[in-house]
């Protein structure tokens, strides 16, 4: 299990802002190069990326459904790199699905400039919270990649869980996430479990009759 640290987790944050980010074009805001759109689509970003089983498990419902062997490859590669015991940062269930209060990790992405926070706002509320990567942002997973080879595994996933999320928001996300009874029954506040066991059956089991 990865041990936590608030600059380890504003470095995966920043990952999966960037991965998630749709491109940016403001004349007026050069600075600005992509905006991750909901709080709630950054919280299922991050649990896919916190949990590598139930990414593993997405996965393989991609590869039932399609027969595309990359996402079989990309499976299996999770098993055997040991990630659901050595990845693994666990998270909470709260009222609407995984929850981890990331305040820390933002606060540091926002005092840096690296992400900047803004949102939509209907009668003074919030109704959205959106995450704007800027160009310093960006440069530093550029400089962290070619300084800290190590941290390339956090680009690859952000990326990955990126392209299984497609253009989902984050309520489809937390609805497909719904759908692993583990994750559905654990109680209020309690920490949703692994499923590794059960994804490396499955996908042992699509290993044998291929």
């Amino acid at each position: 299990m990865t041990i936590r640290t608030a600059h380890r987790d504003a470095l995966r944050l920043l990952f999966a802002i960037r991965a998630g980010a749709q491109p940016l074009n403001h004349a007026d805001l050069p600075d600005e190069v992509g905006m991750f759109r909901g709080e709630a689509r950054l919280w299922a970003f991050d649990f896919w990326i916190r949990n590598p089983d139930y990414m593993a498990a997405e996965l393989l419902d991609l590869y039932s459904a399609t027969g595309d062997a990359g996402w079989l490859a990309s499976a299996e590669s999770i098993f055997s790199n040991g990630e659901p015991d050595l990845r693994r940062v666990p998270m909470i269930r709260y009222f609407f699905g995984a929850f981890d209060r990331l305040d820390d990790a933002l606060a540091l992405l926002r005092s840096r400039d690296l992400v900047r926070i803004t949102g939509v706002k209907s009668f003074d509320k919030v109704r959205e919270t959106d995450f704007v990567l800027t160009t310093r942002g960006d440069s530093l997973c550029n400089t962290c990649l070619v300084e800290a080879p190590v941290l390339q595994w956090y680009a690859d996933r952000a990326a990955l869980v990126a392209k299984v999320a497609g253009d989902r928001g984050g309520a489809a996300l937390k609805e497909a996430q719904y759908k692993r009874a583990a994750y559905a029954e654990t109680t209020l506040g309690g920490i949703i479990p692994s499923i590794a066991a059960e994804v490396a059956r499955r996908l042992a089991e699509i290993k044998a009759t291929t």
